[in-house]
């Protein structure tokens, strides 16, 4: 049934607009807007092979995983490490607390220019961004696995003679890896998504620049292109970050 559903979208969208009526009356179906189904298969040949006119998409796309990655992993590792600790700690934690979330209520994207002027238009500015994103993402998750921990298991090993640090790597340690392997999935979304719009607004040389360029040409064959690689890339790192 889903391979029938998309085979009558995708001819829909290749044979409606070639009517007249459907363009002229139904705007969203005009080829100018949506293109085709074909067009955008041979954009992406194009753009694989840098044929016909087309630049090579390799280069930018390895700009924006890169980047994509990179700050995921940092934003995953400072999470953890200040979820962990602020879940041990009740002093920390009521000092802290507060000011995590004011720095959680800013949207991130407001954040995003600032990056840019501290580092420039490179991708240390992306790669800054993601971090901003994913940090909130994971650090929650791992607070709340940290303090999720049951007061008796935490009893149990003082009473065994667990020293602070031995109660926090393998007590509480297990719970906040446990809570944030289930975030990953998102974190990887939102870190590509962060990556692309940094890199619309910067001008850095990643898929983020081509989707600008395709915008500013008016080339719906290009958007949708490029479009089509970042909902493929999307997937593979959630599948990836689900099974590997």
């Amino acid at each position: 049934v889903p391979l029938l559903i998309i085979a009558i979208v995708l001819l829909i969208w290749q044979f409606a607009p070639s009517y007249a009526w459907v363009s002229r009356n139904l705007r969203f179906l005009n080829r100018l807007y949506i293109s085709s189904p074909t067009l955008i298969v041979q954009e992406l040949g194009n753009l694989m092979n840098g044929t016909h006119g087309s630049v090579l998409v390799w280069p930018y796309l390895e700009t924006t995983v890169v980047a994509t990655l990179a700050g995921t992993a940092i934003g995953l590792v400072l999470g953890v490490a200040v979820g962990l600790v602020l879940s041990d700690s009740d002093t920390l934690n009521k000092i802290l607390q507060p000011f995590i979330a004011v720095l959680n209520s800013v949207p991130r994207v407001a954040l995003i220019p600032i990056f840019i002027l501290m580092a420039g238009p490179t991708i240390s500015a992306e790669i800054i961004s993601v971090v901003a994103v994913v940090f909130f993402i994971v650090f929650f998750n791992a607070y709340e696995g940290g303090r999720g921990v049951r007061a008796v298991n935490l009893e149990n090993a003082r009473v065994l003679g667990a020293s602070t640090f031995k109660v926090l790597m393998y007590v509480r340690m297990p719970s906040v890896v446990e809570w944030t392997l289930a975030v990953v999935p998102n974190a990887l979304s939102f870190a590509l998504v962060v990556s692309v719009t940094t890199e619309l607004l910067a001008g850095i040389q990643g898929m983020g620049y081509l989707l600008l360029t395709a915008t500013t040409n008016i080339d719906s064959t290009l958007t949708f292109a490029i479009i089509v690689i970042l909902g493929i890339i999307g997937v593979v790192l959630v599948f990836l970050s689900q099974y590997v």
